[in-house]
């Protein structure tokens, strides 16, 4: 089937949630269809969705087209067929596969369109599910078609659907309780739908109002899962146009998560072509969008709130990678923990950004593009930029109305992590600021090793005593760091008995041969125990959880 034009696509209109019914008879359709992922794999098999998570479509194509060549296909067949394989569908198959929107009724909703008796996507509507409080969900998401449905590269106003970004936002967010929460840069609403889950209220801002509108489309078609009422959507979500954090000016809230448009982007590129991908591009210089965006925080994190984040940052010439962000949130007065997942150096980031609008299936603009990314990074000095998680809490404010700034931690982690890492990294941050308030504190605790973590020792045949003895994370970060033959001792005999602080003190006596100072010793000690709680390599032996002095 040919591919629509980039102009045909950027024509489409976002899907209609007007009627009401109609979205409800679609949700009922697709639920009878077995349109979920699970039910996409039994019938295209393990190689064709792995194919199909590169942007491949071949290999489905080539099963769902035995399967369609049945007298009566799997409904499943069909909508993988339509949405995720760009296959044209008689209309009459859809009527069968979709009996209560048929064919019309997605042409209504703005789902599909009609050549002649065929049935073509205008849309790319995929399955998507969710693990809940204690359930896993079924959800449905509608976004602009991709790659493999368009001839060239994406449209400008191109909203993203469900890729590896939003996945690992979702995954890293703390999924703690909140009154009200903020997805900045919302697109089609991925993250609202975990949001809804811990959170009372949420507010979603974008500057597309065509995102917006794959947003509420997306949270119709799947109120009753997210237990919303259709007629009533503002009274559990809000979805408000504008900039960054324009729509929510003089408003405070517990928890924000964002996908920004952070994405460095030569403002050269924008006056040639005169148009810029607003899903990635903030419209800012280098990575000022980022350094904007923190500025801004103070103003709608309520005391004790925090916001998560996907980011990144320019290195500028031999400026170790950490400078810049750390400057961002110690101007806000925010703590912060910035994690490195990803390094490249100016070539790399463009042709990772051209790619991921297909802006390389024309030669010349490519070259172009291309030549303004280098060309932009060399008048600045960017030798390179960073890529990773961002997490920010605005202080608690104290009995006399001052806060200050406890904690902030910046650290390369490129290695494999556990997902999801939400629950990691929110008890982690709890213990990482209970330390910094109270550095003694954690002395008095009765800690036992955790449960994922390992011990292993490097040593010489023959020799008496290990070289290295290394602590090893199974979960969360994945921890591996180097300890010392005292902290060793002192994880040896954790078993929560005593507190960390006598476990301390006894083996700083049995190390005690006369030739090391104690005090220096079991000070060192005290530094590096601290260091194992906050990374969680020890844990409070009642499991009443983190931070609680």
């Amino acid at each position: 089937m040919p591919r629509l034009s980039r102009e045909s696509a950027a024509a489409l209109p976002a899907p209609s949630s007007a009627d009401l019914d109609l979205v409800a008879a679609l949700r009922g359709d697709l639920l009878a269809a077995g349109f979920t992922n699970l039910h996409v794999a039994e019938l295209l098999g393990e190689d064709a969705v792995a194919a199909l998570s590169r942007e491949q479509i071949a290999p489905g194509q080539l099963q769902v087209g035995r399967l369609l060549a049945a007298q009566r296909p799997d409904p499943g067949a069909v909508l993988a067929a339509l949405w995720l394989l760009d296959v044209e569908v008689p209309a009459v198959v859809v009527d069968s596969a979709l009996p209560g929107v048929g064919a019309a009724g997605l042409v209504r909703l703005g789902l599909a369109h009609r050549d002649g008796p065929l049935c073509r996507p205008s849309v790319d509507l995929r399955p998507f599910q969710v693990a809940g409080g204690s359930s896993t969900e079924d959800l449905w998401v509608a976004s602009d078609l991709s790659s493999h449905q368009v001839d060239g590269a994406l449209p400008a106003e191109h909203v993203l659907g469900i890729g590896q970004a939003s996945l690992t936002l979702a995954s890293i967010t703390h999924r703690r309780p909140v009154r009200r929460a903020l997805d900045i840069g919302t697109g089609c609403g991925i993250q609202l739908f975990q949001l809804l889950d811990h959170a009372e209220h949420v507010v979603a801002t974008d500057i597309s109002s065509r995102a917006l509108g794959f947003a509420r489309f997306n949270l119709l078609l799947n109120a009753e899962a997210l237990r919303l009422d259709p007629a009533r959507l503002d009274a559990r979500v809000e979805l408000r146009e504008g900039s960054l954090l324009e729509p929510v000016a003089d408003e405070r809230f517990d928890l924000v998560v964002s996908n920004p448009p952070f994405v460095i982007t030569p403002r050269a590129t924008e006056a040639r072509v005169g148009e810029r991908y607003t899903y990635r591009d903030g419209g800012r210089t280098g990575d000022e969008l980022m350094a904007e965006l923190v500025a801004g925080l103070p103003a709608v994190l309520a005391p004790g709130g925090t916001a998560q984040m996907l980011g990144n940052w320019e290195v500028h010439g031999e400026v170790d990678w950490q400078q810049r962000p750390r400057r961002w949130a110690e101007e806000a007065g925010l703590d912060a923990w910035f994690i490195q997942r990803d390094l490249q150096d100016g070539p790399g980031y463009a042709e990772t950004w051209l790619r991921d609008a297909s802006e390389q299936r024309d030669l010349d603009d490519y070259r172009g593009r291309y030549s303004d990314y280098v060309e932009d990074f060399a008048a600045r000095g960017v030798s390179a930029v960073g890529f990773g998680m961002v997490w920010l809490h605005r202080p608690e404010v104290g009995d006399d109305g001052s806060s200050s700034v406890t904690w902030c931690r910046a650290e390369e982690i490129t290695h494999p992590v556990d997902q999801p890492l939400g629950p990691a990294l929110g008890c982690t941050t709890q213990r990482a600021l209970a330390v910094a308030r109270e550095p003694d504190a954690v002395l008095d605790l009765r800690l036992v090793v955790a449960e994922d973590v390992t011990e292993e020792r490097h040593q010489r045949f023959g020799a008496a005593d290990p070289e290295v003895i290394l602590a090893r994370q199974g979960g969360g970060l994945r921890r591996i760091r180097p300890v010392s033959s005292g902290a060793a001792g002192v994880l040896g005999a954790a078993d929560g008995e005593f507190a960390v602080g006598q476990l301390i003190t006894a083996v700083g006596a049995l190390l005690d041969d006369g030739t090391v100072d104690v005090a220096e010793l079991t000070a060192g000690l005290r530094g590096e125990i601290r260091d194992l709680y906050v990374d969680g390599f020890l844990t409070e032996a009642s499991g009443e959880g983190a931070g609680r002095f």
